[in-house]
């Protein structure tokens, strides 16, 4: 594992208690970015959701339209969770950045939602990198993110932190560097997980086929 994925899975196993409590309450704009995708996906496709947490909603939403789901994340203690509450989908202990995902295959779908805003931009942009490795040429990325306009404090459920920067802009800018067509960028009003206002940034994105202009 590397050593974001390490302090990734650290907090994660300390807050997931309070946020398999918490999040359900938070996660409108994710149902909906979800409920969009599968308007273009048939039964039986395949699914990755990165950093999937407790399973729900993504993983559950995913499987009850027919797909078929795979979902990883560093943390054991939501893990657990994860194939308690969905289990018809395959949940799988990994880091996005390892190499070890090159043993997941291709997928019609990647989602990752929340996981990458807190790092920097270069790890931000190596994940962006594998989920597009990840996603079958013409397949759809999908990334959710808080919009961080600056380096101000936000309130998680271990505390105070100071996460980096992350605009439309940012998002936009990163995918393309990535070699993803974006098709759009999508924001919504939100609530972080304690409740604060925010607004949540989607990004929907194609792998381009093999000779596709960039």
């Amino acid at each position: 594992m590397t050593p974001y994925g390490r302090e990734a899975a650290w907090v994660a196993d300390q807050v997931a208690a309070r946020y398999a409590e918490e999040a359900p309450a938070h996660q409108q704009s994710q149902i909906a970015a979800v409920e969009r995708l599968l308007t273009r996906l048939p039964r039986g496709a395949r699914a990755l959701d990165a950093g999937c947490g407790t399973g729900q909603p993504t993983c559950e939403q995913l499987c009850a339209a027919g797909l078929d789901v795979t979902g990883i994340d560093v943390s054991e203690a939501m893990l657990t969770m994860a194939r308690a509450n969905v289990p018809r989908a395959r949940f799988l202990a990994m880091d996005l950045l390892s190499e070890r995902t090159s043993e997941l295959g291709t997928f019609d779908a990647v989602l990752s939602f929340f996981c990458l805003m807190n790092h920097p931009e270069p790890v931000f942009l190596s994940a962006l990198a594998r989920l597009s490795t990840l996603t079958r040429p013409g397949g759809t990325v999908i990334v959710g993110v808080a919009e961080r306009p600056g380096d101000a404090p936000v309130q998680g459920l271990l505390g105070t932190y100071h996460p980096p920067r992350c605009t439309r802009q940012d998002l936009r800018r990163r995918a393309e560097q990535t070699g993803l067509l974006v098709e759009e960028l999508d924001a919504r009003p939100g609530n972080g997980l304690t409740g604060t206002e925010e607004t949540h940034l989607f990004l929907y994105a194609r792998v381009r086929h093999e000779g596709e202009a960039l």
